[in-house]
């Protein structure tokens, strides 16, 4: 069986490794991680990443995450299978191409990164859901940008890993209301709609914060009620948004990438806004506009969940069961929280106060 042949190929190679291996014991939200490299930077990084969430009271699951660097691709203990399906390929930010395969058994799903000079080197992820085990194969880690590895790999297999503990990844920020942590606003939309401009303006004015392009949704066991949780409190912006709020300049001096991003962590924006979970009471749908007024436009629970749909299912690298979860899932948002199409004036700061505004509209528990 081929997730048995994986595990197996692991353990040898793991108690076969030239140099100690190091292992830490993280949690994400409510899940135990443990993590298991061969290079001490992999290991900084992972604290990094997963020490912003502390040990809960009663963990809810575990999972294993193994990140072992070798000097060259052709090292890497655990290949793409010969009889293989490719599910999807994408051109990330970086323009790094990635491409998705599981194999035919459907038992372990890989991710393989295409060297980009300058970016990346190679990398293969594969994840075994059944053994609640992922591994990530990385060349040397100096060949790497620090930020891609963290977001668009580390991230991207962690993320993957949790898909069985109920967590559906949603391209999105979250905030919440300035006077209750437990009342949260989801802001959807694509890239170059408003989401980090918005969710930013709305921490600086006092909201909670959890993300500003990328968080965790889950239905509650309890409750059935469906909240995002925080994925990483990075944040970016491009100089516009930067130019727009005060609070930020200090972001100038900041490197950016080759999109003129800048990042930092949303506690130097402002202390105290960085939150972990927050039920979903609004869904904010933002878009840009030239016109010299911003608007808000309610839309039916149709409106609202088709919305959602076109932006989180349909992802060619999602299995047919895997949308239907994520589509109930999405129904029952649409019946929680009501929706608003944001129309927001381009360099218009007045954004936050409509959410505040919006917030204050909505009953909470």
């Amino acid at each position: 069986m081929l997730n048995k042949t994986m595990f197996d190929t692991l353990y040898t190679t793991v108690h076969h490794l030239p140099e100690p291996a190091l292992r830490n014991a993280y949690f994400f939200h409510d899940i135990r991680i443990t993590c298991h490299t061969n290079h001490p930077a992999i290991l900084a990084m992972l604290d990094e990443m997963l020490g912003i969430f502390p040990e809960p009271s009663k963990p809810r699951g575990e999972a294993s995450y193994y990140v072992l660097c070798y000097e060259h691709a052709s090292q890497f203990p655990v290949h793409l299978p010969h009889d293989r399906i490719r599910t999807d390929t994408i051109r990330l930010l970086t323009k790094t191409k990635l491409t998705w395969y599981r194999s035919r058994d459907y038992t372990t799903e890989y991710q393989s990164y295409a060297p980009l000079p300058g970016c990346n080197a190679a990398a293969l992820t594969a994840i075994s859901p059944d053994e609640n085990l992922a591994l990530t194969q990385l060349e040397m880690p100096e060949h790497y940008q620090a930020r891609f590895l963290r977001r668009y790999v580390l991230l991207m297999a962690l993320g993957e890993l949790m898909h069985l503990y109920g967590f559906e990844p949603c391209h999105a920020a979250a905030i919440t209301a300035p006077w209750n942590t437990q009342q949260g606003a989801l802001i959807i939309g694509a890239s170059g709609r408003g989401k980090t401009t918005l969710s930013l303006g709305c921490a600086i004015t006092g909201c909670g914060f959890l993300g500003d392009d990328l968080v965790m949704l889950r239905e509650d066991i309890m409750g059935g009620t469906i909240s995002a949780y925080a994925i990483t409190h990075e944040v970016s912006a491009r100089p516009a948004t930067i130019d727009l709020w005060q609070t930020l300049s200090f972001m100038s001096a900041l490197p950016a990438d080759h999109y003129g991003k800048r990042y930092c962590s949303i506690e130097q924006v402002r202390t105290g806004s960085a939150l972990l979970q927050t039920p979903i009471r609004l869904l904010l749908f933002p878009s840009l506009t030239t016109e010299p007024q911003s608007t808000v436009t309610p839309l039916s629970k149709a409106s609202a969940l088709q919305e959602l749909v076109f932006q989180c299912v349909g992802k060619g690298n999602t299995y047919p069961e895997t949308q239907e979860r994520l589509f109930i899932l999405l129904s029952t948002l649409a019946e929680q929280a009501p929706g608003y199409q944001l129309t927001l004036a381009r360099g218009a700061s007045d954004g936050p106060q409509i959410v505040h505004s919006l917030l204050g509209t909505v009953p909470h528990d």
